[in-house]
């Protein structure tokens, strides 16, 4: 014989509060990621992170991290515009 089980009385209240996701920046106009600057220039993203990685140390630049989603999670991605 098998024991019946009785559902747990949290069960909905859990499965809302590990639903939720997680919450996301606005991005402001004019801040693209390194990614998007890539596709902009039409060079590899490993080719324009150093070009912003100078660009940013020589002050012509600037940078901001903000939460995206990206696939299905939520990143603080790495921001960039120009001054």
């Amino acid at each position: 014989m098998s024991k019946r089980t009785q559902p747990d009385p949290d069960l909905a209240r859990w499965c809302a509060a590990l639903a939720t996701q997680a919450a996301t920046d606005e991005v402001p106009a004019g801040w693209l990621k390194m990614s998007e600057i890539a596709t902009l220039l039409g060079k590899s993203e490993s080719h324009t992170a150093k070009l912003i990685r100078r660009s940013a140390e020589q002050g012509r630049c600037e940078t901001a991290m903000f939460r995206v989603v990206c696939g299905q999670r939520v990143l603080a991605l790495r921001h960039y515009r120009l001054k």
